[in-house]
């Protein structure tokens, strides 16, 4: 499985707190601990399969945020163009343990990243409606709900589709920092 195609170079930060945090692209070995994340976090969970032929597709992007060599989340996106490359993310997810420290905040913040270098002007995504704690993340990123999809889940439940131009979405982030 390739690692990505679009990351130009991966990031690592010394914190006083914690001896490493290192955000890089998805390999082979992270998946099983990636999946353990994802089937706590969704109530329909993405299969190992599907996880390794998206990080295998030329367009696009999977990373993961570990610290002290033991992933506590990823985000993965496609870079999707009819004629203006558009970032979809598809995935973006963080350990129980490590919630409301930041790195969700910062595996968005390198998700768009990834899609700026690519050429994206404009990112979307979808997010369940009962999940206020992620839409709360991405309306602080500036991602603003611009459809509701019913039914859109595979159990029944509705999303919101929900849309930033790049550039704001950095702006509401502001910078970088070590969670």
């Amino acid at each position: 499985m390739p690692a990505t195609h679009l990351i130009l170079n991966p990031s690592t930060c010394e914190c006083p707190m914690q001896r490493s945090l290192n955000l890089r692209a998805m390999q082979a070995l992270d998946l099983e601990r990636v999946c353990e994340i994802e089937n706590v976090s969704f109530k329909a969970p993405w299969s190992k399969g599907m996880i390794k032929e998206l990080c295998g597709l030329e367009n696009a992007v999977c990373l993961v945020l570990d610290v002290d060599d033991v992933i506590q989340g990823y985000a993965s996106a496609r870079v999707e163009s009819d004629e203006i490359p558009i970032l979809h993310i598809v995935n973006l997810a963080v350990a129980p343990e490590a919630r409301r420290q930041g790195k969700g905040r910062m595996l968005l913040r390198a998700i768009l990243e990834r899609g700026l270098d690519a050429g994206c002007e404009w990112a979307y995504l979808e997010v369940r409606t009962t999940n206020l704690a992620a839409i709360r993340l991405y309306q602080k990123a500036g991602f603003k709900i611009f459809r509701k999809r019913s039914h859109y889940y595979e159990d029944g439940f509705d999303a919101y589709e929900m849309g930033a131009v790049i550039e704001e979405s950095f702006k509401s982030l502001g910078r970088q920092e070590c969670p």
